[in-house]
């Protein structure tokens, strides 16, 4: 079993009902449609990683990149 990331509902990992998302290189598990969208909305929100500063750093675009 697994922990939906926004309610923190158990959900089954071989069918979950809202389906899956991998972020950042690790899948999550939904128990319905609406908390896999506001994931998708806002991921961030959602994942320790980005809370805890384990995500990838920000890189700005170079100038040379944009048109």
């Amino acid at each position: 079993m697994a922990s939906d990331p926004v309610c923190q509902k158990q959900v089954d990992e071989t069918n979950p009902p809202g389906g899956k998302v991998r972020f950042w290189g690790k899948l999550f598990f939904f128990c319905s449609e609406a908390c896999r969208s506001a994931f998708r909305h806002e991921p961030q929100k959602f994942t320790s990683e980005t809370a805890e500063g384990k995500a990838p750093p920000y890189s700005k675009v170079p100038d040379d990149w944009r048109s």
